[in-house]
């Protein structure tokens, strides 16, 4: 498929804005159709220390059924270094992030964009074309830069940082040092929307949000996490006998208020 002089213009800003074509977690700056893997985030401001973990799902993996259930339990030496410093009360935040930074055809359209949590369901504000799109996941590549290896996917690594070292993410805030309209990271307790920030097909440039079906959902239990995505339960449908039984019991009430009258 051909590029519009649009597209093929905007494809070209996405590449400059961001150095680099698309971050995936674990091999920065590589250029593959499935967009990056989604980390977690967790930082704690008061013993000024930060935990990151690879979820080993990409992008595509995701969209392939965002209605999915997920669950991770985070229990590796780097969560225990974290969890032995905490203590209740502390400020704690966390997400979950991710990007699809390729827009080189119009199906790409269908992934591109910057994944992220949430404080509420539906931000009123949020990057306005693709070049704030790919400033914010400019932002996350950085991120990311610092605190992961090339490796293969399957390898779900973790850091623990403190601060001062390289990789401490607590330098990037709630918001990805402004670079999102909206706070993507959360306090302990608080369930996590997910959205998308994506182009808009008619102009491939106007920036648009979608939400998910699900929400994020984290705890600490002693020196174990508790990680999970729930799925909104999709509506049931009745079965036809239902509705036929319905129609029928709404036939015979009404044939009984008509009898009693008539008496």
């Amino acid at each position: 498929m051909k590029l519009s002089k649009k597209l093929l213009a905007v494809a070209v800003l996405a590449a400059a804005a961001s150095g680099a074509a698309e971050a995936r977690i674990q091999s920065i700056g590589d250029n593959t159709a499935d967009g990056s893997e989604f980390l977690f985030n967790l930082v704690n401001y008061t013993a000024q220390n930060s935990f990151t973990l690879d979820l080993g799902i990409t992008v595509e993996q995701f969209l392939a059924n965002p209605s999915q259930s997920l669950s991770f339990t985070l229990s590796d030496n780097n969560f225990q270094s974290f969890a032995a410093a905490y203590t209740a009360g502390n400020n704690v935040t966390w997400g979950i992030s991710g990007g699809h930074q390729i827009l080189s055809e119009l199906s790409d359209l269908q992934k591109f964009g910057f994944y992220t949590t949430s404080v509420v369901p539906a931000p009123a504000s949020f990057d306005a074309n693709v070049a704030d799109i790919n400033n914010t996941q400019g932002k996350w590549n950085d991120l990311v830069s610092y605190i992961q290896t090339q490796d293969a996917n399957s390898n779900n690594l973790s850091t623990f940082k403190t601060v001062g070292q390289q990789g401490y993410t607590a330098v990037y805030g709630n918001d990805f040092q402004t670079a999102l309209p909206f706070t993507a990271q959360g306090q302990l307790g608080t369930a996590l929307s997910f959205v998308r920030e994506r182009a808009n097909a008619d102009d491939f440039d106007t920036g648009e949000l979608v939400t998910f079906p699900g929400v994020w959902n984290f705890a600490i239990n002693g020196n174990v996490g508790s990680l999970t995505y729930t799925a909104a339960p999709a509506a049931v449908p009745l079965p036809a006998a239902v509705w036929m039984f319905g129609a029928g019991l709404m036939g015979v009430l009404r044939a009984t208020r008509r009898k009693s009258l008539a008496v």
